[in-house]
């Protein structure tokens, strides 16, 4: 427990004194619909040495703007990483902004042919054409329908997301979650939630089953470590700390009781979520897993030339040990698909035109349904 103190004293202390990052809103088209996120950077960012990177996604009706309010920029300014907080499409049909997450009830979902998979992991992608991102440590959080996003993530993206923490958020009742890899998960419930209850959830697993779910699926000890955790002021929350360690490829399970907590982002003062996400989040990266689906050892030899290019690229590719065509796809930096193409499963050359592209930076991956992405890179079209 003292541990545990000290710990949150100094990240205190910390997010008062250093220095600040800074917002940028970027305004970008996916899936034929226009998207928006925050980028927080903060002033730490050296380009010589990988950072992490957190999606950090809003609830139900919520905007980015008001969302930030969470402060976890003063966390990043202090652990270092960069964050994004996208904001959702609002759905036509009930007007609130709405992940698509597997999220429903009685028979009826929000947007549910939103890309935001894709769009999120677009993002990723995005900001590591631009910052030089840990790829060991990407990592996704969220509050609410966030929460259930995040955990569909956890579900459909762990061949990239390193561990999850959801707040008020689990895994939607329209969701089959079957992970291919080891995911460390963290949560955070008020056993008076009024909006998504602690049990009973109308839109979902309860938050108990939640836990028990990632706690058996990463194989953790199914006896856990109990804290209560001590009160700064006196208030009617208490907040019991479950923490189940031991699970497979270094990852533990962990559950963040609020006895009398109601549906919020608590960061202050007793508690603060967001310090508390980035401590579960530092202890875990990315680690391949024997047994993982996505982790087939697969390589794609690539050469793209000119780079830069003019009027036309040439791809060289020998994609050795794959058995289904990959595809080839070259996206803009504001995730626009420029282009778009199924490659061999044996060697080849394909020549693409490029004279009536813009000027500028293009990302390019390679993906197949057995391995996920097998590679990518970036080049310049100059003219």
């Amino acid at each position: 427990m003292k541990k545990y103190l000290l710990l949150l004293a100094f990240a205190l202390v910390m997010l008062s004194s250093k220095a600040t990052g800074h917002y940028v809103l970027h305004t970008w088209t996916y899936g034929g619909l226009s998207r928006e996120y925050y980028l927080y950077v903060p002033s730490s960012y050296d380009s010589t040495k990988p950072m992490p990177f957190v999606l950090v996604l809003h609830g139900l009706g919520d905007t980015i703007s008001n969302f930030i309010g969470i402060n976890m920029n003063l966390v990043a300014d202090t652990g270092n990483f960069i964050f994004a907080v996208p904001q959702a499409i609002t759905d036509p049909t009930f007007g609130y902004s709405a992940w698509n997450s597997g999220t429903g009830y009685l028979g009826i979902q929000l947007n549910p042919t939103v890309d935001d998979v894709g769009f999120l992991n677009a993002i990723i992608d995005s900001t590591q054409a631009y910052y030089n991102l840990d790829q060991t440590r990407l990592y996704c959080t969220g509050f609410s329908m966030g929460g259930f996003m995040t955990n569909r993530l956890g579900c459909e993206l762990n061949n990239r997301i390193a561990a999850i923490a959801s707040v008020s958020g689990t895994i939607g009742t329209y969701l089959t979650c079957n992970p291919t890899r080891v995911v460390p998960a963290c949560h955070f419930h008020g056993t008076n939630d009024q909006v998504v209850y602690y049990t009973g959830d109308m839109f979902g697993m309860d938050p108990e089953v939640l836990v028990a779910y990632w706690r058996a699926h990463d194989g953790c000890d199914s006896v856990p470590i109990i804290d209560t955790l001590p009160k700064v002021i006196p208030d009617t929350l208490t907040f019991i700390h479950y923490i189940y360690p031991n699970g497979e490829y270094g990852s533990d399970v962990e559950f963040y009781k609020v006895v009398n907590g109601t549906h919020e982002w608590i960061y202050e003062p007793n508690m603060n979520y967001s310090v508390a996400i980035w401590q579960f989040f530092y202890k875990h990266k990315w680690v391949p897993q024997v047994n993982a689906i996505n982790e087939v050892p697969v390589t794609v030899d690539m050469k793209i030339f000119p780079n830069p290019a003019n009027d036309a690229l040439n791809i060289e590719y020998t994609p050795n040990g794959l058995t289904t065509q990959p595809e080839l796809m070259i996206t803009d930096l504001t995730g626009r698909v420029v282009f778009k193409s199924e490659l061999s499963v044996s060697q080849g050359t394909q020549q693409i035109e490029t004279k009536n592209w813009a000027a500028g930076s293009y990302t390019y991956n390679v993906r197949n349904n057995e391995n996920g992405v097998v590679v990518r890179g970036i080049f310049v079209v100059a003219h």
